[in-house]
């Protein structure tokens, strides 16, 4: 199984990098049919042939994501949008 690993710093404390967490992930929902659920501080999502994680702290936003065998062709693709995603969400005050 391939994965990605993209980690942010971010300026906007815990409460902030959840929003940022929640929007993303409500994007997900919209657009791929994911499902997502809060684990403490972990957000994990799940779509079809895609299952990865949204960790959040007070400084630092980390996203892993496992590829199933017909993601794999888009690994760059999804790390390119897992990147711009993070750095939009991540820009926004808190």
């Amino acid at each position: 199984m391939s994965t990605l690993d993209v980690s942010r710093a971010h300026t906007l404390g815990l409460n902030g990098a959840r929003r940022a967490a929640n929007a993303v992930a409500d994007r997900l929902r919209s657009e791929f049919r994911a499902t997502a659920a809060w684990d403490g501080d972990v957000l994990r999502v799940s779509a079809r042939g895609v299952k990865g994680e949204i960790a959040v702290s007070e400084s630092l936003v980390r996203v892993t994501a496992r590829l199933g065998l017909a993601a794999r062709p888009f690994r760059n693709l999804l790390r390119r949008e897992i990147e711009q995603q993070l750095n939009r969400s991540l820009s926004q005050p808190a």
